[in-house]
């Protein structure tokens, strides 16, 4: 089990991930990302997004990535209600934003470190994902 621990943290997947946390002052500043997130919200808040299986704020996700072998259950909630540590994500995170108005089986690219160092920006990075569960209630999270 130390080893499985030990093994999820030194993926992208790991709670201190960048992709899991609030991204909302650089997301802001973006006018284009901006416009997307409120494109995705609006789209995951109409009555079909339920029946479509879409995620919206308060669905349980669970994505993999497409070999398989990583997979990760989050929640995805308010800012105010993000706690990474136990899987719930804001929808201002780069992983958040990107799941927003996605469908079961959709595939998503998200940039696994955004965060700017001193004045020099990190350099980013994309990781792929496939959505294989999007629900309502906890179920087996």
């Amino acid at each position: 089990m130390l080893t499985r621990m030990f093994r999820f943290c030194k993926t992208s997947i790991c709670p201190k991930s960048p992709m899991l946390h609030d991204a909302s002052q650089q997301l802001l500043m973006d006018d284009l990302q901006l416009a997307t997130l409120l494109d995705r919200l609006k789209l995951s808040s109409t009555p079909q997004a339920s029946l479509e299986r879409r995620v919206r704020v308060g669905s349980y996700v669970t994505i993999a990535s497409p070999d398989f072998k990583d997979t990760l259950d989050v929640q995805i909630v308010d800012p105010g209600q993000s706690k990474p540590a136990h899987s719930r994500i804001s929808y201002f995170s780069p992983l958040g934003s990107a799941l927003l108005g996605l469908r079961l089986g959709a595939e998503l690219t998200v940039p696994t470190s955004s965060k700017p160092r001193g004045n020099k920006p990190t350099a980013s990075t994309q990781q792929k994902w496939i959505i294989t569960d999007v629900r309502q209630h906890p179920g087996n999270f």
